[in-house]
């Protein structure tokens, strides 16, 4: 009876819940990314290394699991760390690991 007096109610927690998942798929990914990604690479694509990748995204995605919600500070500093890395780093050190492209 409650969604049909308050259907944005729903609605709401639908997409706090999407945010959430994309959230959390995308840190695994960036870490899962990082952690099979040579040193070398990082150093080679004038970036950050791979510690200091590896420690952020990981330190982001056990923050998010443990106490942050997705729309809170932590959360929102969580998905912009996942993004500056699938958004730069990535396609930086994957041409550099994928060599010249004839």
């Amino acid at each position: 009876m409650e969604s049909i007096l308050n259907p944005l109610g729903s609605l709401s927690t639908y997409v706090v819940l999407a945010i959430s998942l994309a959230q959390l798929i995308g840190l695994s990914y960036a870490l899962f990314h990082t952690l099979r990604t040579p040193a070398a690479a990082f150093s080679a694509a004038s970036k950050q290394s791979k510690q200091f990748w590896g420690f952020l995204l990981g330190a982001s995605l056990v923050a998010r699991l443990t106490f942050a919600s997705p729309l809170d500070l932590f959360g929102v500093i969580a998905a912009i760390a996942a993004i500056v890395y699938l958004v730069d780093v990535k396609p930086a050190v994957t041409d550099i690991l994928r060599g010249p492209r004839w």
